[in-house]
Formats: structure tokens, C-alpha cells, sequence
């Protein structure tokens, strides 16, 4: 599993493991005391850090993106299931008639529950990859379109119930292929179509029995 600095909690760690799988979660500010760790280790340890690196080029872009990682331990961080630290580097460059318009770098650590020989670097810089485009994804839809970042909610207890309340509905949006507008209308003036998708067992039987984008 993938997931996002929200998530960097010791319980969040502890009930991926539970569940008998492995995470790998992006750490920011809000577990600063973990990120101290995982940079002093990386710095510490610069001679042993294994590498990868791609280079992409296409739509008017050139995106670099490189890995540095390295096994840890839970005791050197004082984080429960923590054996593999990485620091991804993405830089991109916008082009337009041959000439840069924008540029564009950033550094994220994330921490892994897997050992350092269960992935390739090459592999875990494509888990960073996959959960970004999603990342990236659900931020237009949930920022620019239902203005999420403004939402006061996020500052009360309901913050995170309306954060995946959100994520569920720019998924459903996602795989429509009309507008946001017409999808949110329709939906709107047929409210059981909510309760029949949170009855159901995937999206997929939802869109077979409901039709939600078919309506009249």
C-alpha cells in the first residue's frame, strides 16, 4: 500500500502489517521527529545507498526522477515496522517550441515496512510513481473541483471522513467520460444511486445494475 503523509501514524503502520501486507508512506512536518531520523540515517549512510533513476521525455515535458535507498531499522527510528527508508527526487521541465518554460524540483522521503532486498530500487521508484499519478490525480478533482482545501471540515474531527467521502466520489467521476458538472447534476437529482453504490460490492457492479451515467 501506498499512502500519503496523512497517514504516518504508529496505528496506520501497525494495521497494514496486521492485514499481512506491506506500506510504503510519504513523511512530512507531521511526523517530524520520524523525518529527523530517516535524513539523519540517509546522510549517515551515503557510501551504502542504493540508486535508481529514469528519464522520461514526451508531451511537452521532461521528467527526471531518481531513488536513493536504504535499509533501517524499527529501534533506530522508533517506529514499528520500519526496515526500509528512500528519499525520491522528481525535476521537471515544461517545453514549449523547443525552449523551457518552467521548471520544477522536489524531494520526498518515504519509509517501507519491506526489507531492503525485497524490492529493486527501480521497483520502489515505481510504487512512488504509480501513487503520485493517483495523488495528482484526485488533487485536481478534490482542490480545483470541490474545493476541498478551504473546506472547513479539515479542521474538525470530520476532516478525514470528508477527505475519503471525496476520494470515493472523484473515483466514480474519473471513470465517466463527461463532465464533472453533468456527472455531480445527475447524481444530485438521483440520491439513490449513492446508496446503492455504498451497498455494492465494487464500482464496476455499481455501473452494471445503477447505470449512473445513463440516466435520462
Amino acid at each position: 500500500m501506498t499512502l500519503d503523509a496523512l497517514h504516518a501514524v504508529k496505528e496506520t503502520f501497525e494495521t497494514v502489517v496486521d492485514q499481512e501486507a506491506d506500506f510504503l508512506i510519504c513523511i512530512k512536518g507531521n511526523a517530524s521527529d520520524l523525518k529527523r531520523k530517516l535524513n539523519k540515517h540517509l546522510a549517515k549512510n551515503k557510501k551504502k545507498l542504493l540508486r535508481a533513476e529514469t528519464l522520461e521525455k514526451g508531451h511537452g515535458r521532461i521528467e527526471y526522477r531518481s531513488i536513493e535507498m536504504i535499509g533501517i531499522l524499527p529501534w533506530q527510528t522508533g517506529w514499528p515496522h520500519t526496515h526500509t527508508v528512500c528519499r525520491v527526487t522528481r525535476k521537471r521541465k515544461k517545453i514549449r517550441r523547443g525552449e523551457v518554460i518552467s521548471e520544477s524540483c522536489e524531494e520526498v522521503l518515504y519509509v517501507g515496512s519491506f526489507t531492503i532486498d525485497k524490492h529493486t530500487p527501480e521497483k520502489v521508484l515505481s510504487f512512488s510513481r504509480g501513487h503520485w499519478g493517483i495523488e495528482n490525480s484526485l488533487h485536481h478533482r478534490k482542490d480545483r473541483s470541490m474545493d476541498e482545501d478551504r473546506n472547513r471540515a479539515s479542521a474538525s474531527k470530520s476532516g478525514r471522513t470528508m477527505c475519503y467521502l471525496r476520494s470515493i466520489a472523484a473515483l466514480v467521476f474519473n471513470r465517466s467520460k463527461e463532465s464533472l458538472s453533468v456527472i455531480q447534476r445527475r447524481i444530485s437529482k438521483h440520491t439513490h444511486l449513492l446508496v446503492r453504490l455504498l451497498s455494492s460490492g465494487s464500482l464496476n457492479e455499481w455501473e452494471r445494475h445503477s447505470k449512473p451515467y445513463k440516466l435520462a
